[in-house]
């Protein structure tokens, strides 16, 4: 049996009065705990997400605590391009890997 494509996924924001989902909540591969750890580090809109990045938004989660790794990258590239995080291109995911190890690595260095 072939490898089955994956199929793009968008999700509908939920009515307000049944526990709506807002802002960052309503992009594809955030969900409730990923936007609240967002949310910490005062980002609350997709604007506010493209404007940084999803190597710098990780940097500010792992400083502000949170135990993000580089799939929390793949998310935040998904959730800007409308992509399911494991469609992202390798050549994306392998730019993506590089800048990571390279953030934390410098994070490192700072707290030495």
């Amino acid at each position: 049996m072939g490898r089955v494509k994956p199929i793009k996924v968008f999700r509908e924001p939920r009515d307000r009065r049944r526990g709506a989902r807002t802002g960052l909540g309503t992009l594809l591969n955030l969900g409730p705990k990923s936007t609240a750890w967002l949310a910490d580090v005062g980002l609350n809109t997709r604007e506010e997400l493209a404007a940084l990045g999803p190597i710098e938004t990780c940097r500010r989660l792992r400083s502000a605590g949170h135990p993000v790794n580089v799939l929390m990258a793949y998310a935040l590239e998904g959730a800007l391009t409308g992509t399911h995080w494991n469609e992202i291109s390798p050549k994306t995911k392998q730019w993506l890997r590089a800048e990571f190890a390279q953030m934390k690595r410098a994070s490192s260095r700072t707290k030495h």
